[in-house]
């Protein structure tokens, strides 16, 4: 028998284990690692660490991410090169926070989004396509590397997207209040988890863009990777007639469940919509406005969902360090009591790097999860990798 078989036989028994998740997402800023300790109804972040990108691989990623059409051969190298790159800043973390390769159970990695297609009719396929290949994460740590979580989701009917709703409802349902998980990374998801004594049934999905436009635009104007604490935004000036024309996009009308990506909210589809109503304005009024779209659009999902009900509200990614865009998230939502995802016993930005963990513990030593509203039965996420 291969080794690792037995391994995997071996840990699927094992009441807890260690694993690392790593997550990249549509921000590009760089690859989020936590090493947890996973059981199948807990997550514990025992180290994390943020490895940013430099400019030249932000680049090429950014020439990849969300294109109708795209250069197939830095796609192909791009996948193998991120694989041998993720499995050496693997190591290095291991080294630093004094842990051996061999103390490891599993590797969790999600990959780097490069196309998101939800289907558009009844007759469509949902589609969505991580790259990084865990063969090469495998072969470089000598870890067991579980990856591609997303394409079982579709594979079972659903859109790819998002997992988070399942990772939330799994760890932090609770018994008699009402909380809504607020992610702020490129594109805004929320799961609404209504206490479980109420009889009502938890809604997960993504409201629109949260970062991803905002930092285009600093990005390109600015030279800066992102708006730290809002600043830029709080220099301009919101230009109304702007956010007005973005929110009649149809997509802030689909019903929840729903997902979106950067393939649908770019700067350019609104630098287009600029020209095509003739407004003009300044590079700070633009990042003001679009964090204002950013705002507007979770606001309307919060209302569309929640009403006047009231409830917790714990924030977690990138977002929650813009101070104008959290302030005004609070003035239009003031029935909500906002925190940060600290309080629920996992740091905010080490959210969805500990959820690809949790996914891969499951895959190996959990029960699976259902897809609420799409399979009966439960399914498992992931694709196995071996070292050797």
């Amino acid at each position: 028998m291969n080794k690792y078989i037995a391994k995997l036989c071996e840990i699927s028994e094992k009441k807890d284990l260690l694993v690392v998740g790593l997550m990249s997402g549509t921000s590009l800023d760089g690859l989020d690692i936590a090493l947890c300790k996973c059981s199948k109804a807990n997550v514990e972040v025992v180290e994390f660490r943020t490895k940013e990108y430099d400019q030249k691989l932000q680049k090429r990623l950014a020439g990849i991410q969300s294109q109708v059409t795209t250069d197939t051969r830095e796609l192909t190298r791009l996948h193998s090169e991120l694989g041998n790159y993720y499995g050496g800043v693997i190591l290095e973390c291991l080294n630093d926070w004094e842990f051996e390769a061999e103390d490891i159970d599993l590797i969790g990695s999600h990959g780097q989004t490069v196309y998101h297609a939800p289907a558009q009719t009844k007759d469509e396929t949902s589609a969505t396509l991580q790259i990084v290949d865990g063969d090469h994460i495998a072969q470089k740590t000598g870890i067991i590397t579980i990856s591609d979580f997303r394409q079982k989701h579709t594979a079972a009917g659903g859109e790819g997207a998002p997992l988070a709703g399942i990772f939330d409802e799994a760890l932090f349902r609770d018994e008699a209040k009402h909380r809504l998980l607020l992610n702020l990374g490129g594109i805004a998801n929320l799961t609404w988890l209504p206490a479980k004594d109420s009889g009502e049934k938890v809604i997960s999905g993504d409201t629109g863009p949260a970062n991803t436009l905002i930092n285009e635009a600093m990005q390109k104007y600015f030279n800066q990777p992102y708006d730290k604490d809002g600043n830029v935004a709080a220099s301009g000036k919101v230009h109304s007639e702007l956010v007005r024309y973005v929110l009649l996009d149809p997509y802030f009308r689909k019903p929840f469940p729903k997902t979106t990506g950067q393939e649908e909210f770019r700067l350019d589809y609104v630098e287009e919509l600029m020209k095509g109503h003739g407004i003009s304005c300044t590079h700070e009024d633009l990042v003001a406005s679009l964090t204002a779209i950013t705002t507007q659009s979770i606001s309307r999902a919060f209302d569309e969902l929640i009403g006047d009900q009231e409830f917790e509200c714990y924030v977690s990614g990138g977002g929650i360090h813009n101070k104008v865009l959290m302030n005004d998230l609070e003035k239009r939502i003031s029935q909500a009591n906002f925190r940060s995802f600290n309080e629920l016993g996992i740091p905010s930005d080490a959210k969805e790097s500990a959820m690809m963990a949790f996914f891969a513990n499951d895959l190996i030593a959990g029960d699976g999860f259902p897809i609420t509203g799409v399979t009966e039965g439960k399914v498992h996420f992931g694709k196995i990798s071996l070292p050797g």
